[in-house]
């Protein structure tokens, strides 16, 4: 296993009189910025005027143009969706970037297809979390922390991976651990599990509620609530995070709901998973899926219409408002 890094690792005296700017207000942006200005890390926010920008100034962030945001800070989150990092990054940053400057990315992706050229005097690294921002938010204000991947991919000053962990460190990542992740290995698995298991467990909803509702006439909210929204599921895959996929059905499942699980294992996935598995990973690693996505972007992501068109179907969307509207537990 690669190194695992903590609080006792990191000094934030390598953040002394570093001014870190954050591009994109976004999922990540605003934990990330208001975890840093909590540590005591000088903040600059850059924003394209949109609600995250509004919110950026509710929070008594001044937000910048990116340009002048690259030409005053020291240390670059750059958390802008993958496929806009290509333009922003040539148009508004590269220009005004100084040798000794580091530039930070939450996903490799850009670095792993090289989708951006980055001069060899710019320190280069990742930090991914593996939690979004309201997870990361909430375990800094109680105290606590997310886990996270990191690499260092270029380290021109000499000091990356010191300013890496301080940074990790001011935005509460090291509390629970840092681990040391080639950013080709995470990407290409933080795709793999996109495309293959959130697919899977989506897929598995969307036809399960289609013929127990629509083909079977089962009343919509209980069977919603049976399939994930009553949040039993959830709490189950988060107590598995901690003991195990299979030591937690067999500490907190009954015997029924083991031998249900056992029953169809071998066969509830088609034949050819195992080789469709193998298919996503090829494409991952090989660039087709980034050429396609690419494409996808450029067309205004008709796809991804088209999937929620079929997910969000209206009789869904009905049960959760009504779930929404009798169980008091969903006003937390």
């Amino acid at each position: 296993m690669d190194k695992i890094y903590y609080d006792k690792d990191a000094d934030l005296k390598y953040l002394k009189d570093c001014t870190v700017g954050i591009i994109g207000y976004g999922i990540q942006g605003r934990a990330q910025a208001l975890n840093l200005r909590d540590s005591g890390i000088e903040v600059l926010v850059a924003n394209r005027a949109d609600a995250y920008k509004d919110q950026a100034v509710k929070d008594d962030f001044k937000v910048y143009e990116i340009s002048e945001l690259a030409k005053k800070s020291d240390i670059i989150l750059f958390l802008i969706p993958d496929q806009a990092q290509s333009e922003v990054y040539e148009k508004f940053v590269k220009k005004s970037l100084n040798a000794g400057n580091m530039l930070i990315f939450a996903h490799g992706y850009s670095l792993c297809y090289e989708t951006i050229r980055i001069s060899s005097d710019i320190d280069v690294a990742m930090l991914a979390p593996r939690m979004p921002g309201h997870q990361i938010r909430d375990s800094f204000l109680g105290g606590g922390g997310v886990p996270a991947f990191i690499d260092v991919v270029q380290n021109n000053s000499g000091l990356a991976l010191e300013k890496l962990l301080a940074l990790s460190k001011a935005v509460g990542f090291t509390k629970a651990g840092v681990l040391q992740v080639n950013y080709k290995v995470e990407t290409e698995l933080d795709l793999f599990i996109e495309q293959f298991l959130v697919a899977s467990i989506v897929k598995s909803i969307h036809t399960s509620f289609h013929v127990l509702v629509h083909e079977l006439g089962y009343p919509a909210v209980p069977t919603l609530m049976e399939l994930y929204a009553s949040g039993e599921l959830a709490e189950v895959l988060k107590l598995a995070a901690r003991t195990g996929i299979g030591k937690v059905f067999q500490k907190n499942a009954s015997p029924t709901c083991q031998y249900g699980i056992a029953t169809s294992f071998d066969s509830i996935m088609p034949a050819d998973a195992t080789e469709k598995a193998k298919r996503i990973m090829e494409n991952i690693k090989n660039g087709d899926f980034a050429k396609k996505l690419d494409k996808e972007g450029s067309a205004g992501y008709p796809s991804v219409r088209k999937l929620w068109d079929v997910v969000d179907t209206q009789p869904l969307n009905e049960a959760h408002e009504l779930i929404n509207n009798l169980f008091k537990w969903n006003e937390d």
